[in-house]
């Protein structure tokens, strides 16, 4: 093996995706050629039938080869199998092209029993070493890419064959125009084998020796394959799939014989038809890739399987000639991608290395059995029956509609998810960042800090296996969270049953489940991340499983946050919204202690704030273009009464010498916003966290703040800032300033402010002190914003830790000592 799959560039497939779509390009141009061939030299009744016997022999070589043909792929380099493949194609091309010259049709089949031999032996090796060239993690991009090239090659060589056989017929006759585009595919299977050779070695996993039993072991491996729970339903899904591709393919053959006069013109219309499919596939599959990014979205099966019925129902009602027909061949593609190229994704990445091969070409086989039982309908549908083309849609739509309803049935949840997914892509954008430290395998817990309802959503969507989680039983009180949690399989603890569920946790983390648990105990409503609960650390050590910290940044301002005092009845402060989610190392078992997993989920944080608020930003300008944004209202109210507007404090600003006669207070506050903007680097740069932390914190919401004169060094991070800002009324009012907001009620609560703010970071810590009811339950202690004889709470974009007795900071800038004596268990810092 020359490199670790995961260290390969995704390009290494390239040669690989190149070479299968070439070679399903050439046999089904073939396919699409020789019924057309059939109809012009033997007339066109005879269309169907040589169109149903292409479809077989492109078949029977999956059923009879197939164990061969795993055995094979696992005994033998992949790469290898796949260039003999590959040359096989070749050699059937040079006797199709004989037979076409000899005028021979029985010989023509025989050269394209060879093509579909090849087949056999290039589609198990193909998906084989896909895993093993670049790994679980980008498997699902791998394999949406690769269905959906399979798919244009299909589909395209389809609308090749037909096209350029319509093309030359009436200049050349059938012999001719088929001997003519023979020749263009044996070129482009040339080019096929030689753009192989840059495909990477991988290891050889299979030793053991051929056996005669091989070739009829084949039925014994696919009982095996539908013994696999895990397995059973995808394969069973992708037979039929391709079982009804195969159908629908003879199907608008027929159609375009029923609906075309004579026998020039067919090639043309369901070429194009076929072209529509491959459209329709290739943005489906695309589609695919991008929601499968890191994972493997099943969930879309379920939307796949429900849009194919309903597009069958379609086909039923509408003139195969409308417009409408053209778009339901679009939307059959579509939806024909969301089903299969998940479960095609997930058999190749659910079956182990050492039997992948087996697997493969067991699916194969089923795939190939169900194409023939559905062959066969057809031609019974079509010959016995006598059914046009528009009823065998109409026979065809009522299985689909069943296996739609099974689909969902089995994969509701992931069916939930993946809607959920889309809608967050549409309206997020989440960046994630850590995910190598999360086990691929094997039970873990993550930790959490928990900013919104929306939360469990994010942490799903970020990571690439299913997570379970731990909830407040109070959650579960309505029908729709019962159903919720029923479906997710939540786990709820409440007061008198948490012994028994901290079992069932403890249970399923050693069972290899990832659980996650929002160690705060509640959403923060204050924007602040909250003292967590001893409960985590318990689980983490009775399971023995790693702790994974994790931190959800950026989700302050969301609608199902706390953000303007309230979940939902609000619109987002941005669109797309962007959220980060960073995952930490594994915290080890003897370093496993409340403050620690608190410690490790607020680096995160302070990780993505660093992050996030430096980027793009130059803060000289950050303070000019909010400074100097138009504001109403009045900026200034001194003790005495007297105002001063916004506009008015804006002007003085901006004239280059203050008037003499201007008090005290306001000379110096003009003075320093001059200093700041004429390009006091690291003072614009304190202005701007100190904004950025109040709008990621409930206290933004308060209509009235009230900041004490004493300290100074407190005050002056408050004001004149707020005002220019903020845009809010600064009132003096002797000992203190009024912050006010100019919707501020007289009956809204006055808050006073205090903390600690450090010469490096600004503001570090908030106490918030109501003189009326409170913005927080007093009951809820665990939210609480206010204790007497501290300093309150770090607000957002901080982490603490002790070093040599004594407590640091880590802001946006490098650690700072603070005065403090201690952090309680609440989280308010203890002055010295």
């Amino acid at each position: 093996m020359t490199a670790f799959s995961g260290d390969r560039s995704f390009r290494v497939v390239w040669p690989l995706m190149v070479s299968q779509t070439i070679g399903a390009f050439n046999d089904n141009a073939m396919k699409a050629m020789l019924p057309l061939m059939a109809a012009v030299q033997f007339g066109k009744a005879s269309m169907d039938t040589v169109n149903q016997q292409v479809s077989v022999l492109l078949i029977i070589p999956f059923v009879i080869f197939a164990p061969i043909a795993g055995w094979v792929t696992d005994r033998f380099s992949k790469k290898k199998v796949i260039q003999y493949a590959l040359l096989g194609q070749l050699l059937g091309l040079g006797l199709l092209g004989t037979a076409l010259y000899s005028k021979s049709l029985d010989f023509s089949l025989a050269g394209f029993f060879i093509l579909s031999v090849q087949s056999a032996f290039f589609s198990p090796a193909k998906k084989g070493i896909l895993k093993e060239l670049i790994g679980t993690h980008r498997l699902a991009k791998a394999v949406g890419f690769m269905e959906m090239l399979a798919m244009v090659g299909i589909l395209g060589g389809a609308f090749f064959g037909a096209i350029a056989f319509d093309q030359m017929v009436e200049r050349q006759g059938g012999w001719g125009a088929s001997l003519f585009v023979c020749g263009l595919i044996s070129l482009l299977a040339f080019f096929s084998w030689v753009i192989s050779w840059p495909i990477p070695e991988t290891k050889v996993v299979g030793s053991k020796p051929f056996n005669p039993k091989v070739m009829v072991n084949h039925f014994q491996d696919l009982i095996y394959l539908l013994s696999r729970k895990k397995l059973r339903y995808a394969a069973l899904g992708d037979a039929w799939f391709w079982g009804v591709g195969g159908f629908f393919y003879l199907v608008l053959v027929k159609l375009a014989g029923e609906v075309v006069t004579g026998e020039v013109g067919m090639g043309k219309l369901y070429g194009y038809w076929f072209l529509l499919l491959g459209v329709g596939i290739m943005v489906g599959s695309l589609f695919v890739a991008y929601l499968n990014r890191g994972r493997i979205e099943i969930g879309l099966s379920a939307i796949g399987a429900t849009g194919m019925s309903l597009v069958f129902l379609g086909f039923c009602l509408c003139n195969p000639l409308s417009k409408v027909f053209e778009v339901l061949c679009l939307s059959l593609g579509f939806f024909g991608a969301l089903f299969f190229v998940p479960l095609n994704g997930y058999i190749q990445d659910r079956a182990e290395e050492n039997e992948r091969g087996r697997v493969l070409a067991a699916s194969n086989l089923l795939t190939q059995i169900t194409g023939i039982l559905l062959i066969a309908l057809h031609a019974y549908l079509s010959n016995v029956l006598g059914m046009s083309a528009r009823q065998e849609f109409l026979v065809i739509l009522i299985p689909s509609f069943f296996i739609g309803l099974i689909t969902i049935r089995f994969l509701l949840e992931d069916f939930f998810r993946v809607l959920f997914h889309i809608l967050l892509r549409i309206f997020y954008r989440i960046t994630v960042v850590g995910m190598e430290n999360f086990p691929k395998e094997g039970g873990c817990l993550l930790v959490s800090n928990h900013l919104s309802y929306a939360d469990p959503v994010f942490i799903g969507s970020a990571f690439p296996r299913k997570i379970r989680y731990l909830a407040y039983s109070g959650l579960a009180n309505s029908n729709i969270m019962r159903f919720v949690f029923r479906l997710t399989e939540t786990l709820t603890v409440s007061p008198d049953k948490s012994l028994q569920s901290i079992r069932e946790s403890i249970k399923r983390l050693k069972e290899g489940i990832p659980l996650c648990v929002f160690a705060e105990g509640g959403i923060s409503r204050t924007g602040m991340v909250l003292p967590f609960m001893r409960g985590p650390i318990v689980l983490g050590i009775k399971a023995g499983v790693p702790v994974i910290p994790v931190h959800l940044d950026g989700v302050w301002g969301s609608i199902f946050s706390m953000d303007r005092g309230k979940f939902f009845k609000k619109l987002p402060n941005s669109f797309p919204f962007r959220v980060t989610v960073r995952v930490g190392k594994p915290i080890s078992q003897h370093e496993m202690k409340q403050a620690t997993c608190q410690n490790a989920v607020m680096e995160l944080g302070r990780e993505s704030w660093a992050e996030r608020s430096s980027m793009k930003f130059n803060y000289e300008d950050f303070v000019k273009n909010h400074l100097f944004k138009k504001k109403k209202g009045v900026f200034y109210r001194g003790k005495n009464g007297s105002e001063i507007s916004h506009f008015d404090f804006l002007k003085m600003v901006h004239e280059s010498k203050t008037d003499p006669k201007l008090p005290v207070l306001l000379k110096g506050w003009i003075n320093e916003i001059r200093e700041v903007i004429s390009g006091d680097h690291f003072q614009a740069q304190i202005i701007f966290h100190n904004w950025m932390r109040m709008k990621e914190t409930h206290f933004w919401d308060y209509k009235k703040l009230r900041i004490e004169k004493s300290p100074q060094d407190w005050a002056k991070h408050w004001i004149p800032w707020s005002g220019v800002l903020w845009g809010r009324t600064i009132q003096d009012n002797g000992n203190a300033f009024l912050i006010i907001s100019e919707d501020a009620h007289i009956k809204d609560p006055v808050i006073t402010l205090s903390g600690m703010v450090t010469k490096r970071n600004g503001l570090v810590s908030i106490n918030a002190l109501s003189d009326g009811p409170k913005y927080l339950k007093d009951t809820d202690s665990n939210q609480k914003i206010y204790k007497e004889n501290t300093l309150g709470r770090l607000i957002v974009g901080y982490n603490s830790y002790v070093k040599e007795d004594n407590y640091y900071i880590r802001g946006f800038q490098d650690e700072e000592k603070i005065n403090v004596q201690d952090i309680d268990e609440d989280g308010f810092l203890i002055p010295d």
